[in-house]
Formats: C-alpha cells, sequence, structure tokens
C-alpha cells in the first residue's frame, strides 16, 4: 500500500504543474452546459413593488442557477435591435470528484468560493442600474426581442429562459393595451408568417412582473385584458413549442 503510494506522488511530482490559483478558472466546463437566458423589460417604469419583485426573482434565481451554468442578462426595449448585453459568465464551483480525479483537476474549492463571492457581486451590480435608474420608451418590442434572443442564441439554446417584464406589446406589430381575443389568433399567424416565433423545444420559459398596466401609476391590469394579454402568450409559447410557461408576478422556487 505505501508502495502504490509512492509510485502515485511521484507520477504527481512529474505531471507538469499549473498554477491553478493565478490562472482563470474555465467554470463553464464544471456545469452540464446549460445556460440560462435572462431578459430585463427597460420599458417600464418600476415602482417600489416592481422592485420588491425584482429582488424576490433576482434571489430565486441564485438559488437555483447551478455550479457551472451560463447566466447571461440583456435588456429589453424599445427597439429588439438595441437590447445591451449586460451580463455573461457561468457560476463558479466545482464538480464534486473522486480522490484521484480531485488531485488532476484544475478547479480549486477554495478559489471557487471566492469567485463566486464575485460573481455575485457583479451579476448585482450589473442588474441594479436597470431598476434604479428609470428610461422612458414609447414602444416596448418583447415579441421581436424574443424571436431576436432565440436566433442570436440557437447554437447554445438555454434551458430557460427568464423574463422580467409586464409582457404588454405596444410596438407596431400589436398594442396590447387594447388587445381583444379575437385579434389573437390572426395576431399569431401574422407573426408566423413573419418568422417571428422560432422554435424553442426544450426551453422552460418564465415570467415575472406580470399583472399590472403600463402607466406611471402601475395599476393592476382589467380582468378581461388580463386573460387576453395572458391567452396569447400561452399561445404564442405553446407554438413555439416551449417546455414549460409560467406566467405570474414572481418567480416560482
Amino acid at each position: 500500500m505505501i508502495f502504490h503510494s509512492r509510485i502515485l506522488l511521484l507520477f504527481l511530482l512529474l505531471l507538469p504543474v499549473k498554477d491553478a490559483l493565478s490562472a482563470k478558472q474555465d467554470y463553464c466546463s464544471q456545469g452540464e452546459g446549460k445556460t440560462v437566458l435572462f431578459l430585463i423589460d427597460r420599458t417600464s417604469t418600476f415602482d417600489e413593488q416592481d422592485k420588491k419583485n425584482f429582488a424576490n426573482g433576482v434571489d430565486v434565481l441564485f438559488r437555483q442557477l447551478q455550479t457551472g451554468e451560463r447566466l447571461i442578462i440583456h435588456t429589453l426595449t424599445e427597439d429588439f435591435s438595441g437590447s445591451k448585453k449586460i451580463f455573461d459568465a457561468c457560476r463558479p464551483g466545482c464538480m464534486e470528484q473522486g480522490l484521484v480525479a480531485g488531485l488532476f483537476s484544475q478547479c480549486r474549492a477554495s478559489r471557487a468560493k471566492v469567485d463566486e463571492r464575485k460573481y455575485i457581486r457583479d451579476v448585482l451590480n450589473s442588474v441594479k442600474p436597470m431598476i434604479l435608474t428609470q428610461e422612458k420608451y414609447p414602444n416596448s418590442e418583447i415579441i421581436e426581442t424574443i424571436a431576436f434572443m432565440m436566433q442570436e442564441y440557437e447554437q447554445h439554446k438555454p434551458a430557460r429562459l427568464i423574463i422580467f417584464s409586464d409582457m404588454i406589446e405596444y410596438s407596431r406589430l400589436a398594442k396590447f393595451a387594447h388587445l381583444k381575443e379575437k385579434n389573437i389568433q390572426p395576431l399569431l399567424d401574422e407573426l408566423d408568417r413573419l418568422g417571428l416565433i422560432r422554435p424553442m423545444q426544450g426551453i422552460e420559459v418564465e415570467v415575472l412582473g406580470f399583472g399590472r398596466d403600463h402607466s406611471a401609476q402601475r395599476h393592476g391590469l382589467k380582468a378581461k385584458l388580463k386573460r387576453n394579454i395572458e391567452k396569447f402568450w400561452q399561445a404564442y409559447f405553446k407554438r413555439a413549442r416551449a417546455e414549460r410557461f409560467h406566467l405570474g408576478r414572481n418567480l416560482n422556487l
């Protein structure tokens, strides 16, 4: 037993040593290659309730995000082409490994813990201005932004799409403030014709921040309008063949 231990130690000493503490660690390789895409709507004026819902949503997201999963955060504005990427990185951490595999791994748990704390700070610093600094846009291109993102990340299709928004489209395509049930099917057919319903097989879609109107007072949506907007988005993501769709005020655990 001692003999085998000495051979293993000698073998390890002969290996080329890479300074894991000074080298940047590839945390994306520590997970299953999953991506979470988070869209933040900048077209609404957020009040304290919105900020609370957003903060709770980010907290839930952190608790759900696994080691090695890639988090990409984009803004959602009046123009889909104006969407900005404000964060893109994989969550630090090391996969659990056996004793021998751990000896060969370049991932160091002590370093990963430090990097994870920095990662959380970086995410918070990226999203904080989105809520504290208000921007006013006359339009809200939610439909085209979603379609654009699905095309943009087609090669690395996200496992989850999280959207913080009131989901009230106001663009050349549609104005949801006056959405009628009879117009939902024709609108979906037109979006299909324009190629604006991209394939979303395997993607779980979750929306938080829904249920209030676009006004500065952020009134609750009237029951009929709320129901019509819900019907549209349910039908939209069903056509896109999304794995799952949840629309609500908060992000579920």
